[in-house]
């Protein structure tokens, strides 16, 4: 082999490594910066505390993830969600049982699923607008069921009623937090069902080609159908657990994680060699925004830095998995 060849094929392994991981050493790089300027910034107590508040941002984008997978979106996730934590503070708050407090919401959310799936996978409504419309449906009921945005504060409760509830978001089981419990089962399950279920392999076969898949003899509707119901299953268990850490629920809690959990999925595309949206990827996305947001609150930067640099994540790994594919 020629030095000449030697030095292309050099080159084309650097880049082809750069293509692949370079946003991810870039997503590194800009955490050691806040290290750099904050010490405290990777201290274990921070650390432990970023983890616990990022578990129902993880939530949320897994469920967003298993939709986009499929080239569907789901923008009713985040008023799902608040509506969930609602439903569960106001059976406390009634004197309802906490396994009512528990259960409801996520048959809540399950039917939600149910209906986004009907109406965009069979009825053949547009995602992007059906969701839309089914989150401003449920913003409507959420302002009439708390006299126009009226919160209702579990922490004012007597704490004998309210422990068992917010142990969920609050309590540890030995040295874990519950809520990184949560997170933690939940990926699981999420990996178990996006690689080890027939499931899997219909909805790659739905993202990949839908016409393809049909021809293959796929139910692709029922395929499509279940991603809505799987997000907005996630959605009000995401929801139950921002209620149990804050002990608050009020209409539009939830929102400002929407556009973080489109973040953390895009971020996802990055970790993924051809640039496609998958679990363990959005589960990256999600802690590196949980610790980005960190960060500008600890060297004193606000929520619009944070939404400006979440915009430029999201076009930068659209424009990254753009470049795999044609690669």
């Amino acid at each position: 082999m020629t030095s000449q060849t030697t030095d292309r094929f050099s080159a084309g392994t650097i880049t082809d490594f750069m293509r692949t991981y370079g946003a991810l050493i870039g997503m590194v790089l800009v955490l050691l910066i806040f290290y750099w300027i904050k010490p405290t910034f990777l201290s274990p107590a921070n650390i432990v505390n970023v983890l616990r508040q990022s578990t129902i941002l993880i939530i949320l984008a897994i469920g967003l993830t298993v939709v986009m997978s499929m080239r569907g979106v789901d923008l009713s996730v985040a008023q799902v969600a608040d509506a969930s934590g609602l439903i569960a503070a106001m059976l406390i708050i009634h004197g309802y049982s906490i396994w009512l407090a528990f259960t409801l919401p996520l048959v809540f959310g399950l039917a939600v699923g149910i209906v986004n799936a009907i109406l965009m996978a069979y009825v053949g409504i547009p995602a992007i607008i059906g969701t839309l419309g089914m989150m401003f449906i449920i913003r409507s009921g959420e302002l009439m069921a708390t006299n126009g945005a009226e919160p209702q504060m579990l922490f004012t409760l007597p704490r004998a009623i309210t422990k068992p509830f917010l142990f969920l978001g609050q309590g540890m089981v030995g040295p874990v937090a519950a809520l990184v419990m949560l997170a933690a089962v939940v990926v699981v399950l999420a990996l178990g069902l996006m690689h080890l279920t027939p499931f899997s392999r219909r909805a790659r076969a739905v993202g990949s080609n839908v016409r393809a898949a049909f021809l293959a003899g796929i139910d692709i509707r029922w395929v499509f159908g279940c991603g809505f119901m799987v997000a907005s299953l996630l959605s009000s268990i995401a929801g139950v657990a921002l209620v149990s850490r804050t002990g608050i629920a009020m209409p539009r809690g939830a929102e400002p994680y929407l556009l973080d959990a489109f973040a953390a999925a895009y971020l996802g595309t990055l970790a993924s060699r051809h640039g496609h949206m998958n679990i363990f990827g959005t589960l990256i996305g999600a802690l590196f925004i949980a610790f980005l947001s960190n960060g500008l609150t600890i060297v004193g930067l606000g929520a619009p830095y944070r939404f400006a640099l979440n915009g430029g994540f999201i076009l930068l790994a659209m424009a990254v998995g753009s470049l795999k594919r044609k690669s």
